[in-house]
Parts: structure tokens; sequence; C-alpha cells
């Protein structure tokens, strides 16, 4: 009887958990598509105003090249030669953003990429030289010296693709 009962009981609670099972929850509909920004540009073929701009900008890539190389070639930081030649780095660094940050503004319709990569190298020379003495580079000089060489290969990718180089 005890099995009859336990059995009846089971029989009873699916019987129950059916009738009071909530229903199905209705499928995902599927997302409208998102509209786009009211002022949001489409994409864009921008290879004729990023070429206009690796043009300009590459005598003065080609000119940081040649001043930064020259700095670094004298040994390491904190050496003698290095710390003599720090000053006039310092100075040539900022006489170069001085010249490359109009050239960038002068191009408003380049690729985003290439704005943004080429700007961070320029904002990262600036950051480094604001701060740089003679002696042993900081971890926060090292760190944006670094950051500023990984910026500086947007630019270098994108005009050798367009094959203007430096």
């Amino acid at each position: 009887m005890t099995t009859a009962l336990i059995a009846l009981a089971a029989l009873a609670v699916g019987i129950v958990s059916l009738v009071t099972r909530p229903a199905p929850a209705p499928a995902a509909a599927t997302p409208a598509p998102v509209a786009a920004a009211p002022n949001a540009t489409p994409a864009s073929d921008t290879s004729a105003a990023d070429r206009a701009l690796c043009t300009a900008i590459a005598p003065l890539m080609a000119e940081s090249d040649r001043f930064s190389n020259a700095w670094t070639d004298l040994g390491e930081p904190g050496t003698p030669a290095r710390d003599a030649a720090t000053p006039k780095f310092i100075s040539d660094t900022l006489d170069w953003i001085g010249r490359a940050q109009p050239m960038l503004d002068q191009h408003p319709d380049v690729d985003p990429f290439f704005r943004r990569s080429l700007q961070r190298f320029i904002d990262d020379l600036h950051l480094l030289v604001v701060d740089l003495r003679p002696g042993p580079l900081t971890s926060y000089a090292k760190a944006l010296y670094a950051d500023g060489v990984g910026a500086y290969s947007g630019p270098l990718h994108i005009c050798d693709g367009l094959g203007i180089k430096w």
C-alpha cells in the first residue's frame, strides 16, 4: 500500500506540474537593424587623402628617423655622448612636432586609423621629450618610447602600402 501511495502522489505532482506549467517563452525576435547615427559618415575610400598626407609627411618622417637614430646610435641612455646630445634631440623633436602637427591637421579626410596612429606618434614624442633629461631613461620614458614605436607603424604601413616610403 505504501508503494501505491507513493505512486499516486508522484502521479498527482506530475499532473499538477503539467497543468500549472508556465507557457513557453516566446522565441527571441530578430532585432531590427540599428540605424546609423545621424552624423555618422559612411565608409569611404580615403586613399587619395591618405596619399596626400603620406606625400606631405614623408620628408618629416625621414627627418625624424635621422635625428632619432643619430641620438640613439650614440649609446645607451646615461652615457656621456648620449647625455650631451639629449638637449639637441629635445629641441629637434619639439621643432619637428611644431611642423608635423599642422601637417596632420591640414588633412582631416584621411583614414581615421591613419589619423589616430600618426597623432599618437606625435603625442608620444611630445610626452617623451617634455620630461626627458640626460641620464638613464625612466620607466615612464621607456614606455612612451615603446608606444611611439608602435604608433609609428601605422603611418609607416599605410604609406608603404601606397608606395610612399621614407
